[in-house]
């Protein structure tokens, strides 16, 4: 990615530089951050890359109360969970080595078949000669023997070939696996999630059933972090993933959103049936008196507040996706520890 910054070239001194700079500062003091790289480059990037998605992520921290160094290094968790151009440049290198080794041994294999064939059809004459037949027939068995030889080394090296393209297939099918999961949770991330819902939005409307999605955000999440630190924190966040995962029901997906949100798909349900089975977890979940294993110490009751929306009457997943956010948004201000369903007009 190119930041629009690093092409500014101000026609009258550095105006633009000097307020780009100032609006930086004034994000990273108003939120208590340190001026790191990493911090710098998320603020750099919010104000100039014109990044959708990284600004939606920081808007909802700013939001939630403000940018924290947890909040920043989910986001950059969740942008660098990727492979690398390097990684699927050695996976590329290594498959296409590993075909073009099999093809040279194909050809090779195929040449030798081609003259031991030209052989028996240049020798089978002498063969019916008495006086060359005995000469003959010596010479076609070493060549057989040789052929041998020759068929079992092929079968050797496609062999290995075979096994080393396997192992490549299955480090790809890894690192795919790997680039589609949030690394804390073991849910499916962001990415995952967009390409997902792409494609239950167009089964909805070939099959012409509902889709609801849903919008979840534990309650008061800074102040567990304040008060019992970010491992805490994480493991708080673990627990309610693992609690909204449903996993005999395969029409319900569930993914980490970013920070302490996470995303419900219903396909074939309506608003009602999935507000239903989001407030039987968030009972289940409320009544819980929560304590920190490695202390003992009680954490006390976790929540969480959450809004959904039908995609019918909505023009794309982003419009549902907002509309449920809204929702939440008054599921959190009218007590949070609710499911709110949205209104038609959200």
């Amino acid at each position: 990615m190119t930041d629009n910054a690093s092409q500014m070239t101000p026609p009258n001194g550095t105006g633009p530089w000097r307020r780009l700079y100032e609006e930086i500062g004034n994000i990273l003091f108003d939120n208590s951050l340190e001026p790191t790289p990493e911090n710098f480059d998320i603020c750099h990037r919010y104000l100039t890359a014109n990044d959708g998605e990284l600004n939606s992520q920081v808007e909802r921290a700013l939001k939630a109360g403000g940018l924290t160094a947890v909040s920043v290094a989910s986001i950059i968790a969740q942008r660098s969970v990727e492979l690398s151009a390097d990684d699927l440049r050695k996976m590329t290198t290594g498959a296409e080595g590993q075909l073009d080794q099999i093809l040279t041994i194909v050809k090779r294999s195929g040449s030798d078949v081609r003259s031991y064939g030209d052989a028996l059809e240049e020798n089978h004459t002498a063969l019916e000669n008495p006086e060359t037949a005995a000469k003959t027939v010596v010479e076609l068995i070493v060549l057989t023997r040789s052929m041998i030889e020759k068929s079992r080394e092929v079968e050797e090296k496609l062999r290995t070939s075979g096994e080393e393209i396997t192992a490549l297939r299955n480090n790809l099918a890894e690192a795919r696996k790997r680039a589609d999961t949030d690394p804390l949770t073991g849910l499916p991330n962001r990415g995952s999630l967009d390409r997902r819902l792409t494609a239950a939005i167009e089964k909805a409307r070939a099959t012409n059933k509902p889709l609801t999605i849903g919008i979840c955000d534990i309650d008061k999440f800074k102040l567990i972090n304040d008060a019992h630190g970010h491992l805490v924190g994480d493991e708080v966040i673990k627990f309610v993933a693992s609690s909204l995962q449903n996993k005999e029901n395969d029409r319900v997906f569930v993914a980490r959103f970013g920070g302490e949100e996470f995303v419900l798909l219903f396909e074939g349900m309506d608003t009602i049936a999935a507000a239903g089975e989001l407030n039987e977890i968030r009972n289940k979940v409320s009544r819980l008196d929560l304590k920190i294993n490695t202390t003992g110490a009680k954490l006390g009751k976790v929540t969480f507040s959450a809004g959904v929306a039908e995609l019918e009457g909505r023009g794309n997943g982003s419009a549902v996706l907002k509309a449920a956010d809204t929702a939440l948004y008054r599921a959190k201000t009218d007590g949070r520890n609710r499911v709110y369903i949205a209104d038609p007009d959200e």
